[in-house]
Order: C-alpha cells, then sequence, then structure tokens
C-alpha cells in the first residue's frame, strides 16, 4: 500500500510534535488526527481498530 509510509511518516511526525504530557487517549486523539486524513470508509477504521485488537492480543498472550 502506497499510503502506508505516508502514513507511518505522518504518525510519527505527529507525536514527535506533541508538546504536552498526557494519556493514552491523547495518543490515539493524536493519531487520530493523522488516520482521519486516509480513512475513508467504515471498513477501514474497522480494519485498523482490528489490526489494534491483534496486536494487542498478541501482546497479551491471548490471540486465540
Amino acid at each position: 500500500m502506497e499510503n502506508f509510509n505516508i502514513v507511518r511518516t505522518e504518525i510519527r511526525d505527529q507525536l514527535n510534535n506533541i508538546n504536552y504530557r498526557g494519556d493514552l487517549s491523547d495518543l490515539g486523539n493524536e493519531i487520530g488526527i493523522v488516520l482521519g486524513k486516509f480513512i475513508t470508509t467504515t471498513d477501514e477504521l474497522k480494519d485498523f481498530i482490528n489490526g489494534i485488537n491483534h496486536g494487542i492480543s498478541l501482546t497479551k498472550g491471548t490471540h486465540p
């Protein structure tokens, strides 16, 4: 996917420019600002959320 590298770079830049101390919801907001430019359908949003859930399940050892 051509957008993959663009999105990755923009998320990195967005997070590197945070000038406040927040929590996980703030990180989600900052990432969402970038993703809002690229996610155009409900299915794309669901895919992204599924990817987050998959990564967390792998880390937590709860992946089926």
